[in-house]
């Protein structure tokens, strides 16, 4: 098994094992760790991993548990880092958009913009203030990031000029987590702690209390 994987410049995984695996005549359970951690700095993060309670029913060869800290871990790391930030301007806004970066968009909000700074652009950047909390449920998932949002005037030197500065809490509502038969896709957002030679099949994500479920059949190449 992998002890650590480097994701990018930013971060990698810890996926070390916790405890010695417990095998008994049906099954072998090992506790790895499965923590995003910076690549510049490495520290311990301000929360502990939550408990998980797998379900009694299998019908898969293995499973795999990856918990609301495994997530957390990571929107600590990136957050700290400064990469949960995005810049939006107005060539980036869809076709046929009723809502332009222009200074003559914002003035039917804010008058006072296109009369100080007429037919110009704006750009937005929008970046999470502190890192932002997932979390499971057998019902689905809530993400809750707080949002800053800082609008600018592009003036014709290309330099910018503050607007505003708009802060937000904000809730990305429970999404259910049914059963995937398409799972696979996991296996290209993120490497998984797995064996060489081992090739999964089968996949089933589901979720429940403090984390998500992966289930798989396997063949050995």
């Amino acid at each position: 098994l992998p002890m650590t994987t480097q994701i990018d410049a930013v971060a990698g995984i810890d996926y070390r094992l916790v405890a010695p695996p417990i095998t008994t005549a049906e099954n072998l359970d090992g506790q790895l760790k499965g923590e995003f951690f910076s690549q510049a700095h490495r520290s311990p993060p301000p929360f502990t991993p939550p408990a998980m309670a797998f379900p009694e029913d299998h019908d898969r060869m293995v499973y795999l548990g990856i918990s609301d800290y495994f997530f957390n871990t990571a929107g600590l790391v990136y957050q700290e880092a400064g990469a949960l930030k995005l810049t939006l301007q107005d060539h980036m806004m869809p076709n046929g958009s009723k809502f332009l970066l222009t200074t003559k968009s914002l003035g039917n909000v804010l008058p006072q913009v296109t009369k100080m700074f007429p037919n110009m652009k704006v750009q937005l950047q929008v970046s999470v203030s502190t890192p932002p909390q997932l979390n499971t449920q057998p019902t689905g998932l809530t993400l809750t990031p707080k949002l800053e949002v800082q609008a600018f005037v592009v003036l014709p030197n290309s330099s910018l000029v503050p607007l505003f500065l708009l802060s937000m809490d904000k809730m990305v509502g429970t999404r259910p987590c049914q059963p995937l038969p398409r799972a696979e896709k996991l296996k290209t957002a993120f490497p998984l702690p797995m064996p060489a030679r081992v090739q999964l099949y089968n996949l089933l994500l589901q979720s429940h209390q403090n984390f998500l479920q992966i289930g798989a059949d396997v063949n050995l190449m």
